[in-house]
């Protein structure tokens, strides 16, 4: 690679980044269902409406008070919101993927020069579980971008910027926003920089919770989240110890084999080494909380695809690195997102965005429906108040009030009339007026 000067290595640079990005607004081509962003964009939305960053809801009928997560890993959707609008927040969660992987890229310049670096860009960018959730309102974006920042600080031994990175990192996703700056301060042993920058990382979170403005964010988020999870004491999620291991086993391609080679080389070379056992003792301690979820891994990604980097370093070398490549991977990905191939590895679209987007549309927005299946109604619920900004609420759960219900797989009540159906869901309307709901107030 460096055979071909520095033109070629910054068309190199270049031409990895434009792969990323194409990737990474790929799937803005379809339409995306995920779970987690439509629970977060709700809250998102209420923090802009109620003027707050610190008391978050979701809805009145579903964690009225919201504390499964800590608040700061959903600023800057509210910022975007409050300054552009809700179509900034694709681009804004993007470009902080964007670049967590080129802080990737630079840990592993750092250590394997040029060729590393390119490489790691590469193989971080073209990992599914990256480009397929980096461009939607998820927390992974900003934690791995400031997880990954801390961490190669660290690396860098700029302790300060290390503690302060991974201080956002904490407040952010708590215990795994802070590992990847744990591992690396825990490979430098006896430096006690590396143990007062792991200390300064802790001490934000640690006085948010105590102090705990707004009311229940010890409670919820420390013990019925952290803690609960940590113990097993949780029904959901995964038990067994092995899962995030496979996890990164299973989604972290097409780096792995080159994560293999990246280890192999830290056996001859002093420099790569740090970096190495960070990332086999991230690895380590992802087993310890006993009830553990797939994204919980991605974490680890950045770090793991610096190591790669390294490893595909020699034999990016050994081919010379054709001029054309780089850039004939680039003009692929752009072509690749240009023509909504993106599309294709995501879920066929929910009813409420396709055959009942019409009717949804004229629900008012903020508008209490009433939602009834006897398969259960979630996600419908995030479906409906993602897509229509309304607050479904279960039909036997005091939504006698309600103007307008979906409902899957039950028959019409009397004094309703349908106003649209899909092969699964139907929205109604109230044939005649319904008494005003006290819950609407809010």
């Amino acid at each position: 690679m460096t055979s071909e000067g520095p033109r070629a290595i910054r068309v190199a640079w270049i031409s990895a980044f434009v792969i990323c990005a194409a990737l990474l607004s790929a799937p803005w081509r379809g339409h995306v269902d995920d779970l987690d962003a439509q629970i977060y964009l709700v809250v998102v939305r209420n923090m802009v409406r109620d003027r707050t960053w610190l008391d978050l809801r979701y809805l009145p009928s579903f964690l009225p008070v919201f504390r499964e997560h800590l608040p700061f890993g959903l600023w800057p959707a509210a910022a975007a919101i409050r300054l552009l609008g809700e179509w900034a927040i694709n681009p804004l969660y993007a470009t902080m993927m964007l670049g967590a992987i080129g802080t990737s890229g630079l840990i592993a310049r750092r250590l394997g020069g040029d060729a590393a670096g390119v490489a790691a860009v590469i193989l971080l960018g073209t990992c599914e579980s990256i480009w397929q959730y980096g461009g939607r309102l998820l927390l992974e974006p900003p934690l791995l971008l400031f997880a990954t920042g801390a961490a190669g600080a660290a690396l860098a031994n700029l302790w300060p910027a290390a503690a302060a990175l991974g201080a956002v990192a904490t407040l952010i996703k708590g215990p795994f926003g802070l590992l990847p700056l744990a591992c690396v301060c825990a490979v430098n042993g006896r430096n006690w920089r590396a143990w007062a920058a792991l200390l300064a990382a802790v001490a934000p979170v640690a006085v948010f919770l105590a102090l705990d403005p707004s009311g229940g964010w010890r409670d919820g988020y420390l013990r019925n989240q952290l803690l609960v999870s940590a113990s097993g004491a949780r029904t959901d999620g995964v038990s067994a110890w092995w899962f995030l291991p496979a996890v990164i086993a299973g989604r972290f391609w097409p780096g792995l084999p080159f994560l293999l080679a990246g280890l192999w080389r830290a056996r001859r070379d002093a420099r790569i080494r740090p970096l190495a056992f960070a990332c086999l003792l991230m690895a380590a301690l992802l087993c310890v909380p006993q009830r553990k979820w797939g994204n919980q891994a991605y974490v680890a990604f950045p770090l793991l695809a610096a190591l790669a980097g390294v490893g595909a370093a020699p034999l990016l070398r050994k081919m010379g690195h054709p001029r054309w490549l780089a850039p004939a991977l680039a003009a692929a990905a752009v072509v690749f997102s240009v023509s909504g191939a993106g599309a294709l590895v995501l879920r066929p679209p929910c009813a409420f965005s396709t055959a009942l987007a019409g009717a949804l549309r004229s629900i008012p927005r903020g508008a209490m429906v009433s939602i009834e299946s006897p398969q259960g109604i979630w996600p419908a619920v995030a479906q409906l108040a993602a897509e229509g900004d309304v607050r479904p609420s279960p039909a036997q759960g005091g939504s006698d009030c309600a103007r307008f219900a979906a409902t899957r797989g039950v028959p019409v009540p009397a004094g309703w009339q349908k106003i649209a159906s899909a092969p699964d869901w139907s929205i109604l309307r109230r044939s005649a007026p319904a008494p005003r709901c006290p819950a609407e107030d809010r």
